[in-house]
């Protein structure tokens, strides 16, 4: 599933930038006013990712309203200018396509299932064991009797979990003087994780969780 994602994302950037192109270059061809209304289908996204590289918030709005509904009421127009004889089929194909392409980020990339907690306030955790860098073997028992924050996050690809990370490491010494330990917690690679830990002069636990078996378990 993680490989999934971090495709599906790759794709809809791409496609988002190629249809913007797209539409720019025949605007300026000649193509016609109607590939003007097909930016209404692409350039929100390709300025909401902007915006994440650029800016790196560490959340977003849970349904993105700013990109989703004028990428729908774009497509709409689209079709309507298709069925008038004003819009070609390659137009209407890439409109639909990035209205999915939003859809599925707001309901399937961007979000998780329904999930029931396995962690009781004031109970031990569950026995739950990870790899640290060496792929040496580490429990949460293994931090009994200290304060610890658990980050779970997808991967470095991931633009949002590393502004959430960020937002963590900028606050370290202030965690570091209270005497909590943080743990960075995926599922992705020793070394992907290791050159995570090159990015951050600070003391951070960076653990692999094998197929997400600790995340489902708590």
């Amino acid at each position: 599933m993680k490989s999934l994602k971090s495709l599906f994302i790759s794709g809809f950037i791409s496609l988002a930038v190629f249809t913007t192109g797209m539409a720019f270059w025949q605007l300026f061809t000649g193509g016609g006013w109607p590939w003007a209304v097909l930016l209404f289908t692409c350039v929100p996204s390709v300025l909401f990712f902007s915006y994440l590289f650029l800016f790196k918030p560490a959340r977003t709005s849970a349904n993105l309203p700013s990109v989703f509904w004028p990428t729908l009421f774009g497509t709409l127009a689209v079709i309507s200018l298709a069925l008038a004889g004003k819009a070609c089929v390659v137009m209407v194909s890439l409109a639909i396509i990035n209205l999915l392409g939003v859809h599925a980020y707001i309901r399937w990339y961007s979000r998780y299932g329904a999930r029931q907690a396995n962690v009781v306030i004031g109970e031990p955790l569950p026995q739950v064991s990870f790899s640290d860098l060496n792929g040496k073997p580490v429990s949460v028992s293994n931090f009994a009797g200290q304060p610890l924050v658990m980050l779970f996050f997808r991967g470095n690809w991931c633009p949002l979990c590393m502004a959430q990370i960020r937002e963590v490491a900028e606050q370290y010494q202030s965690l570091q003087s209270q005497g909590v330990r943080v743990a960075l917690i995926s599922p992705q690679s020793h070394s992907q994780s290791a050159d995570l830990a090159r990015q951050f002069e600070v003391d951070f636990e960076y653990l692999r969780d094998d197929n997400n078996q600790a995340a489902r378990a708590l």
